[in-house]
């Protein structure tokens, strides 16, 4: 059906094999069986066990599977299910962390209303949406979602909302005539109805040519469908980190284990155990359950602040972030049209208050109106107000904010009436309806007859210029003159230079009518008496001028794709900062085929580019084009429009309140409050994350270099295992995870939306990181092992000697070890609270879970040391005071070895 536009309704019949009295029943169902039912299908879902084997495969994970069979082999069956339960409960949380219900399908079908109106065998019926089929005729009606692509047959005043498709923020004029297509797209076919759209006024019929996934949103649905999920920059770096990891751990236990096995001639147990404690003490058993805790914590921080998060991962991603590619609509702008100044000859006065709340203030040059100069200006607001078809609804449970039923620029024609302060009850009383002549695009104006004390009176509102070819006079200071050259030149200039600052223009006019004459649109609508013009725009939000500002100064690209149209959305975005006044350039998505992708990047990178009247389709295009060329991209937007460029972005990010569902699911945050400063203050919470998940790697790994050393030298030097393997994993998966997740809060350092965004190509876990934790590592090893080995000598144990791994002695050491470590990174804690910035000038008190998680460690420690039945299970044994005093010097040692570190960065950085 590529020419059902062009052609006229009985061809479009003919094609269809149907009429205007629709299809029969049997005709209807044969066709259900050739088509199909009118519903999107679902994409396959990937099942759980899948997902359970997927993150079984995972390096760390096959590591300790691998650890947990040596473990077998050895003997150690109870080893072998500790380490089995500590694989399983890390597989657990990282699927329940990671779940999020993929219900974008199901959303889209929410969109299709449950019935439709159709006309089968003659006869007006109501059937399911899903029965319908091509050739089905509809009926459609104000507030009615359009079932299917259609092809208009009849439209009496018939507009629709095309929002959820376009993007476009006003309802467009339908006709049921033969149009031609000048660029290729369908969607602007003025006699065309398409799926997910709602009729704003009027009503008409249409037949059916395209259902399920062959309309305009089916192929939306499946572009969503297509793309695929790809790990963010986090999971990326994690599994990087667990190559290393993996490799480091396989590479150190073989050879260590060759030299125990051919050089030290150790016995087949003691080589097992040791691979164990290497595989073990490699793995940070407690990253996964750390890093996916530390970000739902900062996930709860987020709401706060109105950002909803619904992919874990996406948090880390937002630092990183170098273009945001926004809609207009909605996002920049409230989506709600205002009346901003209204004029009448040689008078402008200014409306305050944005959105449909009637709350606002006029103002005439600067000073509120006064009675003489406010009755100039009522005439104008009551005959806009009285002319109009649009309804105000008050706040309500169902929805907070004032919201406008019907036409949007009448709905900011009747808010402007009601900031003023004007009666719609009284005046719909005083004055009221007794005939309309009904808006239409030929005319461009609408008009309403109102009988007033005995009179009869026209309303008329519309396009300027149409308002102007049926006016001969004009008022003025409250008179009535001719309407002259002189007087047309003036509204001329202004409309022009209302239109020079984006805004809207409507005129208004009256004229009083003879009791007899006929009350048709040709004789009401001539000799008018011009009143004046009303300006109004879907105005920026006022908090989004700043958030572009800071967004530049953070070093992250601004563009606008909307699919509005290009002039409105360069005035929007030239008011907010995004593009520079009078040197932007809009890009029309007839445009974009001749364009190549190396110069889509380009202009983006010039920052004063537009892509306007764009498909979903191109926006999905230009956003993998960015993705190609290595820009990591965050996509906002509202509607179902955006649903596969906000899936397909690296953060897509979706309206809370005036966005679809269709685009909150597909997103990985919602703005709860729409605003899109929110989205700068999402960035610096992802920038900072991403620094604070590198402090608590840095000090988890400083413990598995701990942890690994003592394993090295108990085969160099053949001394007795100073460290066990179950003590390893109280260390990582209880010890050491509230400390790492205090980090996690650290607050952002000062300068952090000062800097560019960080390159994609940085590691997390990088040289610098790797040095810095084996450097502080190799410290606490040497001071718990000194800790352990000076517990064996008072014991009487000297070098080469055998020692009973169940006498006192050796448990003392072990003891040593295992508490040496910890206390030592109550000391590492602290210093990791900055790589540079000493301990002595961060604040102590800006992070109190600090000391929540120190408290935590100490009291850990002290019921594994103290407590007689965990003393059995983790292979420990009551301390005196003395070894205490030693072990708080440890953490004391990490502290200065790392300011002198500190010391030398700063240094190194002047």
């Amino acid at each position: 059906m590529k020419n059902v536009a062009s052609l006229h309704a009985k061809h479009v019949f003919e094609i269809l094999e149907t009429s205007p009295k629709g299809l029969s029943t049997e005709e209807a169902r044969k066709r259900l069986a050739k088509y199909g039912l009118n519903e999107l299908v679902e994409k396959k879902r990937i099942s759980v066990a899948y997902k359970f084997l997927t993150h079984l495969r995972d390096l760390f994970s096959v590591l300790l599977l691998f650890a947990s069979l040596l473990s077998i082999f050895g003997g150690m069956w109870h080893l072998s299910f500790t380490i089995l339960a500590v694989v399983l409960v890390n597989t657990l949380f990282s699927l329940f962390q990671e779940w999020r219900a993929e219900k974008a399908m199901e959303t889209l079908r929410s969109w299709m209303p449950e019935y439709a109106k159709v006309i089968r065998n003659g006869e007006l019926q109501k059937i399911l949406v899903r029965e319908l089929v091509p050739g089905d005729i509809i009926v459609l009606e104000e507030g009615d979602r359009v079932p299917a692509d259609a092809r208009l047959i009849e439209a009496f005043d018939l507009w629709t909302n095309n929002v959820p498709l376009t993007g476009e923020s006003e309802p467009q004029p339908r006709t049921n005539k033969p149009a031609k297509i000048t660029n290729g797209s369908y969607l602007d076919s003025p006699n065309l109805v398409f799926m997910s759209t709602s009729v704003a006024k009027g009503r008409g019929k249409a037949v059916v040519f395209a259902t399920s996934m062959n309309t305009k949103f089916g192929q939306i649905a499946g572009l969503t469908q297509e793309i695929r999920e790809e790990q963010s920059p986090l999971q990326k770096e994690i599994a990087h980190t667990a190559r290393y990891d993996f490799a480091l751990a396989v590479t150190i236990g073989c050879v260590f284990f060759l030299i125990g096995q051919i050089w030290l001639h150790l016995n087949f147990y003691n080589s097992i155990l040791f691979m164990i404690g290497v595989m073990v003490a490699c793995v940070p058993e407690g990253l996964q359950v750390t890093v996916s805790s530390a970000l739902a914590i900062n996930v709860l921080k987020m709401v706060k602040e109105n950002v909803l998060v619904k992919r874990l991962s996406a948090v880390q991603t937002l630092g990183s972030v170098t273009v945001i590619c926004t809609d207009k609509t909605g996002t920049i702008t409230k989506g709600e049209m205002t009346v901003k100044k209204i004029w009448t000859k040689n008078n402008t006065v200014e409306v305050s208050g944005v959105g449909y709340a009637p709350i606002g203030k006029f103002t005439l040059n600067g000073k509120s109106l006064e009675k003489r100069d406010a009755e100039r200006f009522e005439k104008l607001l009551e005959i806009s107000a009285l002319c109009n078809s649009a309804k105000l609804e008050p706040p309500s449970d169902h929805n907070k904010s004032w919201n406008v039923i019907g036409d949007p620029t009448d709905g900011a024609l009747l808010v402007a009436a009601l900031k003023y302060g004007l009666n719609m009850r009284s005046l719909s009383v005083q004055k009221p309806l007794v005939h309309m002549v009904p808006f239409d695009s030929r005319r461009k104006r609408m008009t309403t007859i109102h009988k007033v004390d005995g009179k009869i009176l026209a309303y008329t509102k519309g396009a300027p210029r149409s308002i102007l070819s049926i006016c001969s006079k004009i008022i003025v200071d409250g008179k009535i003159e001719e309407l002259t050259r002189e007087n047309l030149h003036s509204i001329e200039r202004k409309i022009r230079e209302f239109a020079n600052e984006g805004l809207r223009v409507i005129a208004v006019a009256y004229k009083e009518l003879p009791e007899n004459e006929p009350l048709k649109g040709k004789n009401v609508e001539q000799n008018m008496i011009f009143v004046g013009l009303a300006a109004m725009k879907d105005p920026p939000r006022p908090e989004v001028k700043k958030a572009v500002e800071q967004a530049k100064q953070a070093g992250i690209k601004i563009v606008i794709i909307t699919g509005d149209y290009g002039p409105t959305a360069q005035a929007i975005a030239e008011e907010v900062g995004i593009v520079d006044s009078g040197k932007s350039r809009i890009i029309r998505g007839v445009d974009l085929e001749a364009i190549s992708d190396e110069a889509i990047v380009e202009e983006v990178k010039k920052q004063n580019v537009i892509f306007a009247r764009v498909s979903p389709e191109q926006k999905l295009w230009i956003v993998r084009v960015l993705k190609q060329h290595g820009e990591v991209v965050a996509v906002t937007g509202d509607g179902a429009n955006d649903a596969p460029s906000l899936k397909e972005a690296d953060i897509g990010v979706s309206m809370g309140a005036s966005g679809t569902d269709v685009a909150r699911e597909a997103s990985d945050l919602v703005l709860l409050d729409d605003s899109f400063a929110s989205i700068v203050k999402a960035v610096e919470s992802g920038r900072a994350i991403y620094e604070n998940i590198r402090k608590f790697i840095v000090y988890v790994f400083s413990h598995n270099w701990a942890q690994l050393i003592p394993y090295v030298l108990y085969v160099l030097l053949g001394i007795p295992l100073p460290l066990l393997v179950v003590q390893i994993l109280a260390i990582d998966l209880a010890i050491d995870v509230i400390p790492s997740l205090a980090l996690s809060r650290e607050p952002p350092e000062a300068g952090i939306m000062q800097e560019p965004p960080r390159s994609i190509k940085e590691r997390l876990f990088n040289a610098k990181v790797f040095l810095r934790s084996l450097y502080i590592g190799a410290i606490i090893a040497a001071g718990a092992m000194y800790g352990c080995l000076s517990a064996w000598s008072a014991g009487g144990w000297r070098l080469g000697m055998p020692l009973p791994s169940d006498s006192i002695v050796y448990v003392k050491g072990t003891t040593m070890t295992f508490a040496g470590i910890v206390v030592a990174q109550v000391g590492n804690v602290l210093a990791c609270r900055s790589s540079k910035i000493s301990i002595f000038k961060t604040s102590l008190s800006s992070n109190k879970w600090i000391w929540f998680g120190i408290a935590a460690q100490v009291s850990i420690l002290s019921f594994l040391v103290y407590v007689p039945f965990l003393q059995a299970l983790f292979g420990t044994t009551a301390l005196g005071l003395m070894d205490w005093a030693f072990l708080a010097s440890l953490a004391l040692v990490v502290i200065f070895a790392e300011e002198i570190r500190k010391w030398f960065a700063r240094i190194l950085a002047k």
